[in-house]
């Protein structure tokens, strides 16, 4: 592993650390439930399936912190991303020790219903940790879980890197530019580092990605397939609507048949194998956890020939609208239960890069046509990917709505599992820009997105927390975000962390700026 690798995965890592310090407790997407199906496995090793699944512990920490639900499901940040609670003078809150002295009885006291019921692997993996720290308070046992989270993370950086050196193969730089594209994406950071199994289901699909990526060029082979078969075991048990990324590996397989070399034998065999055992298991799936996981609930209920009524594409066009006015929004921040996003400006200029991107990919399609075959079908993979995984979450989304008279709702992370590509396909399309522009400098027209990419991530830290903390002094600040947190994470501690990581970033900018300036000199035609 190279020096500028380590230090970015380092820096990565102190980036997230920053992230799970100055975001309060329960403030992550529904952690407090996600934690309560932790919770009862470590405590009761199963989640109870009857009224009552949450801790009297977990109750009385969201009344005190204001997430607490109300009969319609809100609590006193929804809608309202004004609203702070109450803070002491001191690095102690309020009622703090009210928490912290409750009997481990109270882990074990069950109120009320709140807790997830997804499948085991991330909470057992948590559970793990849970106990590891058993002795230490609630504050404690939260923020180790979140620490796995961003660890978990790392991992999908760092393979993030080694699909970068697959696709930019002749530019080093680039995969170092697109794991920081990855490592500094805000809300990806924000979702990847509390506790909920995104970070765990993101690394998982971008290990079918690099999968899909080793079909497009070398084939179907059997390590490709058992890797295949390992991942998709693992993936859903984690969550079951990881099934989406098997028509992953068949789009690279269908890529690779039409654009590389006709391999129609290996199609047809893979389609009809994986399409028979989704099928058979749907129809005759028994309550065999493992088995039954791979059932698709909703395909005996689903009414294909609606794919061509009127309504269906009427559904399609407003899903279309909705992504461009709300979740394209959420997709890159949206915090403080869904009440928070950043300044209107930086979507703007986010939007202004997606159009030189879009640009640049044309432009890189055509460049293509001409070159090599391989280039053309890993952005084309990526590309039929995205769109499809699109196509499956809005089509999902229109027949629940037709079954139960309203919809899911898509929020903008749900399309975090292929963020690698998404962001693949921007960086492929503003380097094809940047090579017309800056000609053999177009690499620091692209470490210059990656800086932007830094500073998006502060400027979105430094918004988001100065929504629940006081920033209008230094010393307020720190007392106040010191507040329901380990005793570790009170008072200096919090000012180092944030040190440290900002200064890691500038080394990385320098380091990243050095390496690409011994290689301009040459010409990256």
């Amino acid at each position: 592993m190279s020096k500028i690798l380590k230090l970015l995965l380092i820096a990565a890592f102190f980036n997230a650390l920053t992230w799970i310090v100055l975001i309060p407790v329960w403030q992550y997407p529904d952690e407090q439930a996600h934690f309560a199906q932790v919770q009862d496995i470590a405590e009761l090793r199963k989640v109870p399936i009857n009224n009552v699944d949450t801790s009297y512990e977990i109750a009385l920490s969201e009344k005190i912190l204001g997430t607490q639900r109300d009969g319609f499901g809100n609590n006193k940040y929804t809608y309202h991303p004004e609203y702070k609670i109450d803070f002491s003078e001191t690095k102690t809150g309020l009622f703090e020790e009210s928490i912290i002295n409750l009997p481990i009885s109270s882990r074990t006291t069950l109120v009320k219903h709140e807790s997830t019921f997804n499948p085991p692997i991330y909470y057992i993996m948590s559970s793990v940790v849970y106990k590891l720290f058993y002795t230490g308070n609630l504050f404690v046992r939260i923020f180790a879980i979140r620490v796995m989270s961003a660890a978990i993370f790392i991992g999908t950086i760092f393979l993030t890197y080694k699909i970068g050196k697959i696709i930019f193969y002749k530019y080093y730089g680039l995969s170092l530019v697109l794991s920081s594209l990855v490592a500094f994406k805000p809300m990806l950071v924000y979702s990847s580092s509390g506790i909920l199994p995104d970070s765990l289901v993101n690394l998982l699909f971008t290990i079918m990605i690099y999968i899909g990526l080793k079909i497009v060029i070398n084939g179907l082979r059997k390590e490709y397939i058992a890797l295949f078969v390992a991942v998709t075991l693992i993936g859903i048990m984690t969550r079951q609507q990881f099934l989406l990324s098997v028509p992953m590996v068949l789009t690279a397989l269908i890529t690779r048949t039409i654009l590389i070399k006709k391999e129609w034998k290996a199609l047809i065999i893979f389609f009809s194998l994986t399409i028979s055992v989704f099928i058979f298991f749907t129809l005759f799936g028994t309550k065999i956890p493992i088995i039954s996981s791979f059932r698709i609930h909703e395909l005996t209920s689903l009414k294909f020939g609606e794919l061509f009524n009127l309504s269906y594409i009427s559904y399609l066009t407003s899903s279309f609208s909705k992504f461009y006015r709300e979740t394209f929004v959420w997709y890159w921040g949206v915090y403080k239960w869904l009440s928070l996003t950043m300044p209107l400006t930086f979507y703007r200029i986010i939007k202004v890069l997606l159009l030189l991107a879009g640009i640049g990919i044309a432009v890189n399609i055509f460049d293509k046509l001409r070159r090599t075959k391989i280039e053309l079908a890993c952005l084309v993979f990526f590309v039929l990917c995205s769109l499809l995984y699109f196509w499956i979450l809005i089509t999902w989304d229109y027949f629940f709505y037709r079954n139960s008279g309203y919809s899911f709702g898509i929020q903008g992370r749900y399309f975090f599992p292929l963020v690698i590509a998404h962001l693949t396909i921007l960086l492929m399309g503003l380097w094809q820009i940047f090579r017309v522009i800056l000609q053999k400098y177009a690499i620091f027209g692209v470490i210059f997105i990656s800086i932007l990419m830094m500073i998006f991530n502060d400027l979105s830290l430094y918004h988001v927390s100065g929504s629940y903390y006081d920033t209008s002094s230094l010393d307020k600040f720190v007392t106040q975000v010191s507040q329901y947190k380990p005793k570790l994470l009170k008072g200096p501690p919090i000012l180092l962390i944030v040190v440290v990581n900002l200064t890691l970033q500038l080394c990385l900018v320098y380091y990243l700026g050095k390496y690409v300036l011994k290689k301009a000199n040459k010409n990256y035609n």
